[in-house]
């Protein structure tokens, strides 16, 4: 998102901090058409076309507005609306993307009882928004210009948010639930663990005793056991990435751990008395259907739950990929048909696909020490079919397992 070296600098800062009086401009009418204008501007980012903007209007105005501009490209691959919309890069990275808050907002949906859900460090709105749709919503933050953003962002949605300029460790609205979204990205850099972000762990809990019905959005890449056993702790993915984890507190949870794969929304959810170990290990064979599980249910750790409900099992105690011998159709799983196995030799790969006719091939690696990038360097494949080549273990043995992909969907193999 850096703007190229001749104009660096001089029309454009990444870091911007957003002034009252740029804050308005951007809102205002004149400000809404000048973004727009740039925005559909093929390139807008020339020095020629810098200096013509700058004859029609205030160079403080075509900073903010390019600044904007870019701001809102980057997050069109989070928001449907985002070109009318207000960021600014560090609320953008953190902000959840439409459809993973969405679906978190149903909760409290069926929770609202006339009151107000509080929406504590809300950011750009990227939660206020979506829970706004079924509940009354208080967006807090201590930035004017946060909670400013939030109020013209749902509005853009054509709903509403109450803002309240607030440090949260000092003063807590009334609210029937909360949510909270702390800053992960103190001191510039990005910290995964609760007790590293902003507010601190302590002030978290007091939050969560105070509203009692509470999600807090956490890292996926957080230590989940050292969390509270009193609420539910779930993992979420989009699309096949793990975008974020989230404590749901008092009426808010309704399991003890879960896995949800957006946007098909397929769960799986364990109890406290519900087995977690891992089924005995099965080598794949040739024409058996191998699974890999969704990284949600990776994070969740419940491989071994999601194993034994389709009846599969690890190809290693240590290793997620799974095996059967029927097709399973899941969103938590995605499932391949295993061509051939043998035992990696870098030297001879090359002709053992040569065999198989490959041409294209996909690099998938678990307990594997080389990269995927390059290993298709050195092999210079030659044929006409697409696989899927697994390089992991079973036991100490590396181990090559090619394998097409299975569109469920169809009732065939993808080739």
């Amino acid at each position: 998102m850096k703007p190229d070296a001749s104009t660096q600098g001089r029309w454009f800062r990444e870091e911007h901090c957003w002034t009252g009086r740029e804050l308005a401009w951007l809102r205002s009418p004149p400000g809404r058409a000048v973004c727009a204008a740039m925005l559909d501007a093929e390139p807008a980012n020339t020095p020629a076309a810098i200096a013509r903007w700058r004859q029609r209007i205030e160079p403080w105005q075509v900073t903010a507005a390019w600044s904007q501009v870019l701001l809102r490209r980057n997050a069109r691959a989070k928001f449907s609306r985002a070109d009318a919309m207000l960021f600014d890069r560090i609320a953008l990275e953190q902000a959840t993307d439409e459809t993973v808050a969405q679906y978190k907002a149903e909760r409290f949906a069926g929770l609202y009882t006339g009151r107000a859900v509080a929406d504590l460090c809300c950011g750009i709105g990227g939660d206020a928004i979506a829970i706004a749709e079924g509940s009354e919503v208080l967006a807090v933050d201590w930035s004017a210009t946060r909670v400013a953003m939030a109020e013209h962002n749902a509005d853009v949605y054509g709903r509403r948010v109450a803002g309240i300029v607030a440090d949260v460790t000092m003063k807590l609205p009334d609210a029937e639930a909360a949510h909270i979204d702390p800053d992960r990205r103190v001191d510039g850099g990005r910290r995964h663990q609760p007790e590293e972000s902003s507010p601190r762990i302590d002030v978290l809990t007091r939050l969560v005793q105070h509203y009692r019905n509470v999600a807090v959005k956490l890292s996926p890449g957080a230590d989940l056991d050292h969390l509270t056993p009193e609420g539910e702790v779930e993992l979420i993915s989009h699309h096949g990435q793990c975008k974020q984890a989230v404590l749901w507190t008092g009426a808010l949870a309704t399991a003890c751990r879960r896995a949800t794969a957006l946007p098909n929304k397929e769960s799986i959810t364990a109890g406290i008395h519900d087995d977690l170990s891992w089924p005995e290990p099965a080598k794949p064979v040739e024409g058996n259907y191998l699974f890999e599980p969704d990284p949600a249910v990776i994070r969740a750790n419940l491989v071994g739950l999601l194993a034994r409900r389709h009846t599969l099992q690890p190809i290693d105690p240590r290793i997620v990929y799974l095996v059967g011998n029927r097709p399973v159709k899941s969103a938590l799983l995605t499932a391949f048909q295993v061509i051939d196995l043998a035992e990696w030799a870098g030297r001879k790969a090359r002709a053992w696909l040569n065999r198989h006719d490959i041409g294209q091939i996909e690099i998938k690696t678990r307990g594997f020490a080389a990269r995927p990038e390059e290993i298709q360097k050195q092999l210079r494949l030659t044929g006409r079919r697409r696989a899927v080549l697994f390089l992991t273990r079973i036991g100490p043995q590396p181990i090559a397992i090619l394998a097409k992909r299975i569109d469920l969907n169809r009732q065939e193999p993808a080739d």
